[in-house]
């Protein structure tokens, strides 16, 4: 029997375009069968975007950040949480990276992030250790992001508000030898479950994660094909 591990979900209301709190997803994912699930909710100027953040620290926006993991471990019930960041910079204001790996120290000490630019971003965070793939990059709206400057690519993503040309995306990763990920980009309640990765073994830690995703040690789940109710965006 396989393991299942989401790569790509969101909670509100750090997300600030998902409906699900920590609770309610840790419910959704045991009830189809997961192990294991990693958070990367968005990490851009919009999730700091309310009047409650004037003023705020960096450290009050991690803290703010963080604190949907903590919610979501105190609900977990036999689930693996674990993080990841799904991060528009500024530069690149319609452009999705998921960032595995990176730690809240790491993040504590670079409140300069979202302003660098794409390629210092990304020389940073692989400089550390990092794994730093494209988040549906053949979703209308994104730009389609220099092969060197990344490891990998999502080739599947479910959600279904949007047509990720996953097809596009496999054909994309295998031509340019990129690595290739799954997700279900969670938003909803009633939205579809089944990306993500399955492997033989649970992943248990973030030091787990990252050994897989190199490794590339792991079975995607769902197929390439857009849903069928996906509109043209």
């Amino acid at each position: 029997m396989g393991y299942k591990t989401e790569l790509h979900c969101h909670t509100a209301p750090i997300s600030t375009c998902s409906h699900i709190p920590p609770k309610k997803l840790m419910e959704m994912y045991r009830a189809a069968g997961y192990r294991t699930v990693v958070i990367a909710n968005h990490f851009s100027r919009v999730t700091f975007r309310s009047p409650h953040f004037k003023g705020s620290s960096w450290q009050d926006k991690l803290d703010y950040f963080f604190s949907a993991i903590k919610e979501a471990r105190e609900a977990a019930e036999g689930l693996t949480v674990l993080h990841a960041l799904e991060v528009r910079l500024d530069e690149h204001k319609d452009t999705d990276y998921l960032l595995y790996g990176a730690t809240e120290q790491f993040l504590q000490a670079h409140p300069e992030l979202l302003s660098l630019p794409f390629e210092k971003f990304s020389a940073l965070v692989r400089g550390e250790g990092y794994l730093l793939y494209q988040a549906h990059p053949f979703r209308s709206g994104m730009l389609v992001t220099s092969p060197r400057l990344l490891d990998g690519i999502e080739v599947c993503n479910l959600h279904a508000a949007h047509c990720s040309r996953n097809d596009v995306a496999m054909l994309w990763a295998e031509r340019m030898g990129l690595k290739k990920i799954s997700g279900s980009d969670l938003h909803e309640a009633d939205a579809t479950i089944g990306g993500g990765i399955e492997t033989d073994k649970p992943i248990t830690s973030e030091a787990e994660l990252m050994a897989v995703l190199r490794d590339g040690n792991y079975r995607l789940l769902a197929d390439t094909t857009p849903p069928d109710d996906a509109v043209s965006k």
